[in-house]
């Protein structure tokens, strides 16, 4: 058997090997799914059931015929989308909410298989980690069974399938971000912040991940974020909008949506509405508990919602979401640590991290928004089944955390779960098993015996396999 020498060699040899059979009834799932997913499209088109399809529809004419993006009450991102999605604009509305739905459902797709590779690095190659200066050669290792990742989509995939109802931008917002983490798992680092700068100026809830970036020391990147990011804000829109009006559109954006949440802690503009059941970020779950606040908003029922057990000052409630912010990042620092991670499912379950605390911490997380947590529970699935250095503790709290999780979303269709934060505590429980896997992996890794010298990786009898250095590379 040839042995691939790279990872495109692998990817063609993947595409050449016959589909087992674990595999083949996962497609067969996905091509059902997808099937059904479609006719229920039909009918929201033939209903009028448009959701969000229409003011993407609105901002892109808008873009193609030199209108203005401001006064438009649903739409709150700043000029890129619109320039972005403007050429499909030009389609006739029926081709473009059907078009639209396609692409999203590839880019879950896409968002499926770049979650492979992170959590699964290819096999049969030369690995060369730049991290703690090893290389290694992975030999061919034959999986059975469906692959994995597939698992994590499946308990992410009514996410997937309210973004595709809604028409929303998440998924694209996902596939950005995770070509980031590969850009930067290679140590790609300007190309890192090419895709992450647009997921900002997209969505701008994905900024703090800069914030991952300079806590690790990846300057590169989180230069090439910034750049990337004012590039997309500033100047990408500037030849079909002109230089002066995008400069004020962009403005426009920022005092109705950052400006607000930097000064006063609030949603942008979204009022009393970013407190609905729907809502399952840090910040409105806690306004929920401690707050009189109805949570049925978005419902528009006859019958208020409250689940809160306090009726606190607006300040107070933000002191104790600015205390849960801390915690959530004080558990971060003590299961990563300052150094960098030394080995590629370490640094992947930081990037799980990562994701999952921008989740919570945003301002606004909207039920969909939940559609990313495929690379952390990809990465749980992983760990608990095979990962290295894990204790029966840390197994056990990834399952029950992804136990949890899938309870949870099962149970989304009960707005009194959700309006107690269901779905924003399911994660948060994720997050806190994936700090002890983290946490027991560095343990672990600190408290193994030195590698013996030489390009190879070596494997156990648990079919594990571990990084060696050669002498050339430890001098580094």
């Amino acid at each position: 058997m040839t042995v691939p020498t790279n990872e495109r060699e692998e990817d063609a040899a993947r595409r050449a090997r016959p589909p087992q059979a674990g595999e083949r009834r996962v497609y067969a799932a996905a091509a059902m799914l997808a099937l059904l997913t479609t006719a229920v499209m039909v009918g929201k088109y033939l209903h009028h059931d448009w959701k969000d399809v229409p003011v993407w529809y609105d901002v892109g004419w808008r873009v193609l015929t030199n209108q203005a993006l401001v006064g438009i009450a649903s739409y709150r991102y700043p000029p890129t989308f619109a320039v972005l999605i403007s050429p499909l604009c030009a389609l006739p509305f029926g081709v473009f909410f059907f078009l639209w739905y396609g692409v999203n459902a590839v880019l879950f797709a896409v968002a499926v298989r770049q979650t492979a590779r992170l959590v699964y690095p290819p096999k049969g190659v030369w690995q060369d980690s730049t991290i703690e200066g090893w290389s290694g050669f992975r030999p061919q290792v034959e999986t059975t069974g469906p692959p994995l990742p597939w698992l994590a989509g499946l308990m992410v995939v009514i996410y997937a399938i309210d973004n595709l109802y809604l028409g929303q931008t998440n998924i694209l917002v996902m596939v950005l971000v995770y070509g980031s983490f590969l850009y930067l798992l290679r140590n790609k680092e300007w190309l890192c912040g090419v895709p992450l700068g647009l997921s900002i100026a997209i969505k701008v809830f994905t900024v703090p991940l800069i914030a991952y970036l300079l806590y690790r020391r990846r300057w590169r990147a989180a230069a090439s974020s910034v750049l990337s990011c004012a590039f997309f804000l500033l100047l990408f829109p500037a030849p079909f909008r002109g230089l002066d009006r995008n400069l004020q559109e962009v403005g426009l954006w920022g005092k109705r949506v950052v400006e607000p949440y930097l000064s006063k802690g609030k949603a942008g503009d979204w009022g009393q509405h970013a407190l609905d059941f729907g809502n399952q970020s840090v910040q409105a779950v806690a306004h929920r508990y401690l707050t009189h606040v109805d949570a049925n908003v978005a419902a528009r029922r006859d019958k208020p919602m409250y689940v809160n057990f306090a009726s606190l000052k607006e300040s107070q409630v933000n002191r104790v979401v600015l205390a849960a912010f801390l915690a959530l990042g004080l558990v971060f620092i003590a299961a990563c640590g300052w150094k960098r991670p030394g080995t590629r499912d370490q640094e992947v379950v930081e990037y799980a991290l990562a994701i999952t605390l921008v989740l919570l911490a945003s301002a606004i997380a909207w039920t969909y928004f939940f559609v990313m947590m495929l690379l952390p529970l990809a990465a749980a699935v992983r760990l608990a089944r095979e990962g290295e250095g894990m204790t029966r503790g840390s197994r056990g709290a990834l399952w029950a955390g992804m136990g949890i999780f899938a309870t949870a979303t099962l149970l989304l269709h009960i707005h009194y779960l959700r309006a107690l934060g269901s779905v924003c505590l399911a994660a948060a429980v994720v997050y806190v098993a994936l700090a002890l896997a983290a946490w027991g992996m560095r343990a672990h890794l600190a408290g193994a015996p030195a590698p013996p010298a030489g390009p190879s990786f070596s494997g156990g009898s648990s079919g594990r396999q571990t990084p060696t250095t050669s002498p050339s590379q430890t001098a580094r």
